[in-house]
């Protein structure tokens, strides 16, 4: 019996022995020291950023849009995502594809919905382009909306309004106010339909 609990003694020595001179010989690592060079990013309210972004929203297994950012700048109390230098690419149903770019941009995660600000530029594969300084879109009901001065052409066609509501899920663009108007038909002499006098 004496014998058992020496042995259980020594053993238990052994294991406090092993551990302290494991804890010894074995210095505790160290986190690296970020020089200021190597520091993320940062704005100018001390707010780290991050370089580059990408993000594509998909239901369903479906593509429904992407996001692509030089900078980005999260802020978590209120969800929101501030960009510059921004590019989004909407997926049609019908296939092809809707491009839209801006100097800066908001993603609110809250409420999925994404503001173009400052040199919106837009553009179809088939020629059509959309330009105004200010663009919302709102996942939520599927619409694209402005109170800014817009200017829509093709290659036969230029209109220009204020403000504009697009109904994606219809295929529907509605201008709001002050709508003008170029239409230069194809071919010679006048569109069918018209006389000259």
């Amino acid at each position: 019996m004496k014998r058992l609990r020496w042995i259980i003694l020594a053993v238990l020595a052994a294991i406090v022995a092993g551990a302290g001179a494991a804890a010894l010989l074995h210095q505790p690592a160290q986190l690296p020291v970020i020089k200021a060079g190597d520091a993320a990013p940062t704005d100018s309210d001390g707010r780290p950023r991050l370089r580059g972004l990408n993000y594509t929203h998909v239901e369903n297994g479906v593509r429904k849009w992407s996001l692509k950012a030089e900078k980005a700048r999260y802020e978590e109390n209120t969800g929101k995502v501030y960009l510059d230098r921004v590019a989004v690419e909407f997926y049609q149903e019908k296939g092809g594809t809707v491009y839209l770019s801006g100097d800066q941009g908001v993603y609110n995660q809250k409420s999925n919905s994404i503001t173009l600000e400052g040199n919106v530029d837009g553009h179809t594969a088939d020629g059509n382009r959309l330009l105004t300084s200010v663009i919302t879109y709102r996942e939520k009901d599927k619409t694209a909306e402005t109170d800014a001065e817009v200017t829509i052409e093709g290659k036969q066609y230029k209109v220009i309004g204020q403000g504009m509501l697009v109904l994606v899920e219809q295929n529907k663009m509605i201008l709001k106010n002050k709508v003008r108007s170029t239409f230069t038909p194809e071919g010679k002499g006048p569109p069918p339909g018209a006389t000259v006098e």
